[in-house]
């Protein structure tokens, strides 16, 4: 299953490079895929090599950036149930069918928000 690299990988990403190892010997030594290990030093890379504390800047930030996004289509496909007449019951059930990655709090807050908007 996919994991996010923490700081203390990319610490040992970083450490290890300047030891002189090579992707591979990286990614078995932290039992990582050689494929994460290189899409993380192509990411995040730049004209001074690889800089670990600004590459775990940069992943808060595309995870929050991300997280907005994802809101905003959950947002976007309640509002188009209500707009085929769907009630807030049958959004709610609907979502929870097609979307197991929410709980029922996240969809109740979703409800909750999405009908503030709908007055506006």
């Amino acid at each position: 299953m996919y994991q996010q690299l923490t700081e203390a990988k990319r610490l040992q990403i970083w450490a290890m490079r300047k030891g002189g190892k090579n992707q591979s010997e990286i990614a078995n030594q932290l039992h990582i895929h050689r494929s994460t290990v290189s899409r993380e030093l192509n990411r995040n890379s730049g004209p001074y090599g690889y800089e670990p504390k600004l590459a775990q800047q940069m992943a808060n930030y595309r995870k929050k950036f991300h997280q907005q996004i994802v809101e905003h289509q959950y947002e976007e496909l309640l509002l188009e149930l209500t707009r085929l007449g769907l009630s807030k019951e049958n959004c709610k059930e609907f979502i929870l069918h097609h979307h197991p990655e929410l709980s029922i709090e996240q969809v109740e807050r979703l409800i909750t928000s999405c009908s503030g908007k709908e007055q506006r």
